[in-house]
């Protein structure tokens, strides 16, 4: 079956939580039998070549690039790109196209195009996206009214266009719940986020030293290392453990928590290009989230590389184990932290819990379910 993927992200390279999720679904598509005519972003200029994936063709897409008034206006919340549709009927003239997977962000305009042709839609979202952007704290008149606008847009968006798609997929049980406040409950379907196992060693030796990883871009991870470093992080703590950063942004994130300066074993390392080899040497994965929807890549990552992860219960939400050590406290963190053994028992009960929930053959089991529910094929 031929089956058109849209997604504004550029998926490669596979470094942050929104291209893992995207690239996923792709090979859950692809691992599924079907032939994915995917148009994505490039936002890295990269060669497509160097990322094959069976069964899939990729056609680049350059995301249409809105004036301030019409960011005002919330134009981008609901103007269709002409540009795109021109892909979209040239992949569809040159393919039999049985059904297009919208993923992520406010791109519901376009369901009614794929409709009007007799194209059933699933529209694939990372978390619940309004109610993300709600909790992103804000200083000043101006900015306040800013959010709330953008708030209205968003809200209005998708109880507008979400319930045209056949299908909804979310990532979690309360993104579930959520969605079933404007979506019929009967078209809502949970995928969990996954990672393909194959990519993943679970060799690494073990070296002295925590780690947090995240794009510090996102105002959830830099808030949550800002809580951690001012009411976790103390002398005692310092004086036995090596705390390392690292992701997209984490030395400007690190440098404004002005409490960090005081301290010596607190290191930010910065963009890298493959972050696997930190959380799989490090002894513990530090989680320490306030804000946020779905569920972290970041934790499922930990999982498959067997690192223990120590969070609070909004930094594993949505993620169904026994394996990890949940603090909700500065006193709580400080206690696991001081008191952690090297190769925690609760590292294999997470990967255990990976691979039969959160691998890539799981998906692709729930994504056969889900297409022959709706359209009666699979593998």
């Amino acid at each position: 079956m031929n089956i058109l993927f849209f997604t504004q992200i550029s998926p490669f390279p596979v470094t942050r939580g929104e291209r893992i999720r995207s690239y996923g679904l792709l090979k859950a598509l692809s691992n599924s039998g079907h032939t994915v005519h995917a148009i994505i972003g490039n936002e890295d200029k990269i060669s497509f070549n160097d990322f094959n994936i069976k069964n899939v063709i990729f056609y680049e897409q350059s995301p249409k690039v809105f004036r301030k008034i019409d960011n005002l206006f919330g134009v981008s919340y609901f103007k269709k790109d002409n540009n795109l549709i021109d892909v979209f009927d040239n992949v569809l003239l040159k393919s039999s196209i049985k059904l297009a997977f919208l993923d992520y962000a406010f791109i519901g305009q376009y369901i009614k195009y794929f409709k009007n042709q007799g194209i059933p839609v699933i529209y694939g979202t990372h978390n619940s996206q309004s109610n993300l952007s709600w909790q992103k704290p804000v200083d000043g008149i101006y900015k306040k009214v800013i959010k709330f606008q953008r708030k209205l847009f968003q809200n209005f968006h998708e109880r507008y266009y979400f319930n045209r798609a056949d299908i909804i997929i979310v990532v979690s049980e309360k993104d579930k719940d959520f969605h079933s406040n404007f979506v019929s409950p009967k078209k809502l379907k949970v995928i969990p986020n996954f990672l393909d196992e194959n990519r993943y060693l679970n060799n690494y030796l073990k070296e002295d030293y925590f780690v947090m990883t995240a794009n510090f871009s996102a105002y959830m991870n830099a808030e949550g290392l800002k809580w951690f470093i001012t009411n976790v992080w103390d002398e005692e703590l310092d004086a036995k453990i090596k705390f390392k950063v690292v992701g997209q942004n984490s030395i400007q994130a690190l440098s404004q928590i002005e409490a960090s300066k005081k301290f010596l074993n607190i290191e930010a390392v910065g963009s890298v290009k493959e972050i696997y080899p930190y959380i799989g040497k490090a002894q513990g994965v530090i989680v320490p989230l306030l804000q946020g929807s779905g569920s972290r890549l970041k934790c499922l990552e930990a999982m498959a590389l067997k690192t223990t992860i120590v969070s609070t219960n909004k930094g594993v939400e949505g993620l169904n184990s026994e394996g990890f050590y949940v603090c909700n406290t500065p006193e709580e963190f400080k206690s696991v932290l001081l008191n952690f053994e090297v190769n925690d028992i609760k590292a294999d009960i997470a990967y255990v819990d990976f691979l039969e929930n959160y691998s890539l053959k799981s998906a692709v089991h729930s994504m056969n379910a889900t297409l022959k529910e709706l359209l009666g094929v699979s593998q």
